[in-house]
């Protein structure tokens, strides 16, 4: 019988390669997309401090969560599963009060937010995110 994990190291760092460089292309696209900017322009509202402090909280425990799971630290496995809602609440914050992508970019978000969900779906499953976690 077959005994080999359902999803491999290489499977699961190659998911989360994938969600973060999707997840990039996407900015990438919409930084640089004429409609985007023009957008932006007529729609920007300056963030105010507090927004900005709890911005850059959530980028620096994302990335550090990240890192945590390619080393598969199972702490970075529990931030990330407990984290996955209360991240996509920062989208109520006044700033982000309109949202504007392009076709491309907004094609690229959604398959940075598929590979980020089936990251989420693995590590909540234990016979899926156990194997991958054992020393």
């Amino acid at each position: 019988m077959k005994t080999d994990p359902i999803i491999t190291k290489t499977k699961f760092r190659l998911m989360l390669t994938f969600a973060l460089l999707f997840g990039v292309i996407s900015s990438v696209l919409d930084a640089y997309n004429d409609t985007s900017i023009a957008m932006n322009e007529a729609l920007a509202i300056e963030p105010q401090i507090w927004e900005l402090v709890i911005i850059s909280i959530f980028v620096v425990g994302y990335f550090a969560v990240i890192i945590g799971l390619f080393l598969f630290k199972e702490w970075a496995r529990k931030l990330y599963v407990y984290s996955f809602v209360p991240i996509l609440l920062i989208y109520l914050l006044p700033s982000f009060s309109w949202t504007f992508m392009s076709n491309l970019g907004a094609i690229f978000y959604e398959l940075s937010s598929i590979f980020g969900t089936l990251i989420w779906g693995i590590l909540v499953m234990p016979s899926l995110y156990q194997p991958l976690f054992q020393e």
